[in-house]
């Protein structure tokens, strides 16, 4: 592991460091006041207004280079974050009954850090890391699960987080390998997504309901005993832990989205629909682009 020592401070610095450039390459307002100020210059305009002018037009080209140099700048600090979080090893102190707190000689890790890691993964920055098992937060891991130990929902939890790091650096990982299997079983796959979507415990007969009203372009072509036939051996995939890891729970005749489960469809899914959603926009004439837009799945 890497930077263990320090992983909070590290990470923390990382996160300062991610969100100040970011706020640089976002203000792109002087863009237009440059514009608007070198026109004016070409025009010939003098006087004591024309070094006014010329002063600030000097600025404001600093500022835009500065700007253009954040834009790298942040991929690599990118780069480092997901680096760091690949190894991820949170300093960290004994459980105390609700949560794993951080360990008092390091800082907490803080809400940046958080946010930058839900963006880069989700795509939309969030203060914490919710997990149907735990919380990540500037308060510590606070576990939820009650029917596994603490230590157990940590290891879980962690190894999550790693390997959302790893895929996003393209590197081996447990989230690409179950979601190619999950790929190749069609029904597990159209079953994963009616749990996710539908955000609660569902039973094999609203998961045979759900997938009937969504699936009705490809049931067409199968008799329904079959569809639900192969939809429950579906189910039954996804709780097998074939892959690894269980993509799906079962409570009492009920079934649920594990926490790998929903990561492996909303990291892998969302990437899948946007390369579709590329091709498709090619394939379409240019007067058809107006009715043909992707929808994106993941925008909690």
């Amino acid at each position: 592991m890497k930077m263990v020592d320090k992983f909070n401070e590290n990470a923390n610095v990382l996160a300062t460091e991610y969100w100040r450039l970011v706020g640089i390459t976002a203000d792109k307002a002087s863009d237009d006041k440059l514009d608007e100020i070198e026109e004016l210059l070409e025009k010939g305009i003098g006087g004591k207004l024309r070094e006014k002018l010329e002063s600030e037009a000097k600025l404001l080209r600093k500022e835009k280079e500065d700007r253009n140099s954040a834009v790298l700048k942040v991929e690599e600090v990118k780069k480092e974050i997901l680096e760091l979080t690949a190894d991820f090893a949170p300093n960290l102190d004994s459980f105390d009954g609700t949560r794993f707190p951080y360990d008092s000689e390091h800082e907490p890790i803080s809400e940046a850090y958080f946010s930058a890691l839900t963006g880069i993964f989700i795509g939309k920055p969030q203060p914490s890391i919710q997990f149907n098992e735990a919380t990540f937060s500037t308060a510590g891991i606070e576990i939820h699960a009650e029917e596994n130990s603490p230590l157990k929902v940590l290891g879980y939890i962690i190894m999550i987080i790693q390997e959302a790091a790893k895929h996003m650096l393209g590197m081996e990982n447990k989230i690409d390998k179950s979601y190619m299997l999950l790929k190749q079983n069609g029904y597990a796959l159209s079953a994963l997504e009616t749990l996710i979507k539908e955000g609660r415990r569902l039973r094999i007969k609203e998961i045979k309901d759900i997938s009937h009203h969504e699936d009705k372009e490809y049931k067409e072509l199968v008799s329904d005993d079959t569809y639900d036939k192969e939809l429950v051996n579906g189910v039954v995939y996804l709780v097998s832990g074939e892959g690894g890891y269980n993509l799906a729970k079962e409570y009492d005749g009920e079934y649920e989205a594990t926490d790998f489960g929903e990561w492996v469809w909303r990291i892998c899914n969302s990437e899948v629909s946007k390369e579709e959603g590329k091709r498709k926009r090619k394939s379409i004439p240019d007067s058809s682009l107006n009715i043909h837009k992707m929808l994106k799945f993941f925008k909690k």
